[in-house]
């Protein structure tokens, strides 16, 4: 069975190929968001959901607030 994916690799998906193009949108700096993507439980906080869905917004990303939540067996 695979690995089911955190809420920040899943979002992480969406947006760009490496962290750094992520980083960069979001205006973090990019060891930031290697660590949350390496994170096990990779939460996200409520400033970065609140920019990555400005960010998924200009891009013309498709974005909810649920995407950004741990799968339901996960919590």
């Amino acid at each position: 069975m695979a690995e089911a994916k955190t809420p920040w690799q899943k979002v992480a998906a969406r947006f760009a190929p490496a962290p750094s193009g992520l980083a960069a949108e979001l205006k973090r700096h990019r060891s930031r968001i290697c660590r949350a993507l390496r994170d096990e439980r990779g939460l996200i906080n409520g400033r970065d959901q609140l920019a990555l869905l400005q960010a998924a917004r200009r891009r013309g990303i498709a974005l909810a607030p649920a995407d950004m939540l741990p799968e339901a067996d996960d919590a």
